[in-house]
C-alpha cells in the first residue's frame, strides 16, 4: 500500500506517476468502458493491484525468502537486516521482471497506440514503452528508474515486514 501511494505521488518530485490502480483498471476493464467510469475503473484496478501485491509477498515469504537462505549462507539468519536484503532482491527481481515483460508487452500493446498515434488521437511519439522503458513517452529512460524506486520501496517494506519465526521459537502469543 505504501509503495502504491508514493507511486501516485512521484509528479510532485518530477517522476512519472505510477498509478497502477488506474492501470489495472483499463487493463480489466478495457480502455472504452475506463474512461467512462475512471472511479469504477480505479476501485476495481487497485484491488486487483493489491491482490497482486498480496501475490507476490506469500511468493516471497513461502518460497523465495526460504530458498535465499538455503542458497546464500550469508542469507540465512532470520533478523530483520537480512529479511531487508531479502526483500530489496525480490523487489529488484520483480523490477526486472515489470521492466523487460510486463511493461513493453503488455501495457505497450494497450497504451502503445495512443503513445505513438497522431494528435489529438495520440501523443505523437516515436515509440510507445520499448524495451526495459526506454521509450516510455516523455520521460524515457527516467521512467526505468522510476520503475526501480518504486519496487524498491515495496521490498523495503515487504523486508522490514516480513518477520516469521522459528518452528522452535519459545514465543508464544
Amino acid at each position: 500500500m505504501v509503495a502504491t501511494v508514493t507511486g501516485l505521488w512521484f509528479p510532485g518530485v518530477k517522476l512519472p506517476q505510477f498509478d497502477f490502480n488506474t492501470l489495472n483498471g483499463y487493463l480489466a476493464l478495457g480502455l472504452a468502458n475506463s474512461f467512462a467510469d475512471p472511479v469504477r475503473t480505479f476501485v476495481i484496478g487497485g484491488t486487483i493491484h493489491m491482490i497482486d501485491g498480496i501475490i507476490w509477498a506469500l511468493i516471497f515469504g513461502l518460497i523465495i525468502s526460504p530458498t535465499l537462505g538455503v542458497v546464500v549462507k550469508p542469507l540465512r539468519p532470520m533478523t530483520p537486516t537480512v529479511n531487508l536484503i531479502k526483500g530489496l532482491i525480490w523487489g529488484g527481481t520483480l523490477w526486472i521482471i515489470s521492466s523487460a515483460l510486463w511493461m513493453p508487452l503488455l501495457i505497450g500493446a494497450i497504451l502503445g497506440p495512443a503513445l505513438t498515434g497522431a494528435p489529438p488521437a495520440g501523443f505523437g511519439l516515436a515509440c510507445g514503452v520499448g524495451p526495459f522503458l526506454t521509450c516510455f513517452g516523455p520521460y524515457g529512460v527516467q521512467a526505468l528508474f522510476t520503475n526501480l524506486f518504486w519496487h524498491m520501496i515495496w521490498g523495503v517494506n515487504l523486508g522490514l515486514l516480513f518477520n516469521p519465526m522459528r518452528l522452535g521459537s519459545k514465543v508464544r502469543w
